[in-house]
């Protein structure tokens, strides 16, 4: 139930067949209304698709021409094969080889960019631009982490990603930026348990990305799966993002 007028309700409460219940709900839905929280979907995506040992851009779209962006949430359906050797990771995001990632690309015209102009928060930059990816006249800046599929998630998952303009990765010293202990690959060989850092949740805060987007630019986003790691899936069956901005 979403209540449109609040004065009708609470002056003829007592003559009225609407209920607390009612009034609650309302405000349950009010408060919980994703175009209300999240902002109004700028770009989605229902066609199911899967790809195993490679990658496929899933989504592509162009922000909005905004003056401010505060927000972009990421609204996704996936998983991965739903199964693994690795028992001990099952349901954790550790040893989880099937992800979404974020491309930011922008036009190849004009000025080449600068090592300011591509240092963006997150995994993945290249601040040396003979080594950028150039293609149909664009260049990708970068590429960052969204979510990772819960590691052989048999059932359907629903995953909420805000990178928030004001909230920012955690600092690598804090463990509450890591799932606990190491991936079942990691605990059997040192070399790589050195190099394991698995996000909590599968994905990491980065409003650095959002303060450094200009308007237009173009973000895609792209299923994921480890080619050393053979044998996984990144399924989807729906992507929608919703956007905040002035």
């Amino acid at each position: 139930m979403f209540v449109q007028n609040w004065d009708l309700i609470f002056d003829g409460l007592e003559e009225s067949s609407t209920t607390a219940d009612d009034i609650e709900n309302a405000i349950i839905e009010l408060a919980t209304n994703p175009h209300d929280v999240y902002g109004p979907i700028i770009a989605s995506c229902t066609t199911p698709e899967t790809v195993s040992d490679a990658q496929k851009t899933y989504l592509t779209f162009n922000l909005p021409a905004f003056t401010t962006l505060r927000s972009l949430t990421f609204v996704l359906r996936s998983r991965d094969q739903g199964w693994s050797s690795s028992y001990d990771d099952w349901g954790t995001f550790k040893g989880a080889w099937s992800w979404f990632d974020v491309e930011l690309w922008r036009p190849a015209k004009g000025p080449k960019p600068t090592g300011r102009d591509i240092h963006l928060a997150g995994n993945s930059w290249e601040l040396d631009a003979s080594k950028l990816v150039v293609k149909d006249k664009k260049y990708m800046v970068g590429s960052w982490l969204l979510q990772r599929n819960k590691h052989a998630g048999r059932m359907w998952e629903d995953f909420v990603v805000t990178w928030d303009v004001n909230v920012f990765e955690l600092d690598d010293r804090l463990s509450a930026k890591w799932e606990v202990g190491l991936s079942v690959q990691g605990g059997l060989d040192n070399a790589v348990a050195k190099m394991e850092r698995w996000y909590k949740g599968g994905w990491s805060p980065n409003g650095q990305f959002i303060r450094d987007l200009k308007p237009e630019d173009e973000l895609r986003i792209v299923m994921k799966t480890s080619e050393s790691h053979q044998g996984w899936r990144c399924e989807v069956q729906k992507c929608e993002v919703r956007a905040i901005w002035t």
